[in-house]
């Protein structure tokens, strides 16, 4: 068998080739872990709303009904909340994460409820309490959610246990 020389075209190709193919198989990876990472979002959701659907209470408050996917669409703008409570003159907005982020509490309380003012606003008259169902929190995020005056919701067991002590209005 007659050996060839590679030239540096064959090697530059072959290099060409090796890179898409690890950028392919990254991708295909990349796919899977977000179906992963999606699949326990839907999970969350699908918990807490169950729990929220039996028990229409938060914060010592009780309401009539529980709206999942609380939506706004408009002009190309989405607002959605996981989990909306609602009675006659109170509304509580829960948002669901399997794991919540620090940033994800400011936001919530700076920015999202601002979004929920705007583009709800047959709620306006309504006193909006906030909450954040999920299940792994950090002690940052515990000690954020106090301060802004956000509830926390977190799965123990197959029930939940919430934290309401410093529940602000909205």
């Amino acid at each position: 068998m007659e050996k060839k020389e590679l030239t540096s075209a064959d090697i530059w190709a072959m290099f060409a080739e090796t890179n898409q193919f690890i950028k392919n198989l990254g991708d295909r990876l990349g796919e899977q872990i977000g179906g992963v990472s999606n699949n326990m979002g839907y999970h969350a959701e699908q918990f807490f709303q169950d729990v929220f659907k039996k028990k229409l209470e938060f914060g010592g408050i009780k309401y009539d009904e529980m709206v999942p996917n609380l939506t706004h669409i408009d002009k190309g703008v989405k607002v959605e909340f996981d989990i909306a409570l609602l009675n006659g003159d109170s509304i509580a907005l829960i948002e669901v994460k399997s794991r919540i982020h620090p940033s994800f509490v400011k936001e919530l309380a700076e920015e999202r409820i601002e979004k929920f003012r705007k583009f709800f606003p047959r709620y306006n008259d309504y006193i909006a309490y906030l909450g954040i169902a999920g299940f792994s929190f950090s002690d940052e995020v515990l000690e954020q959610a106090s301060r802004y005056g956000i509830g926390i919701v977190k799965q123990v067991g197959e029930g939940v246990e919430m934290t309401v002590d410093n529940l602000r209005a909205y």
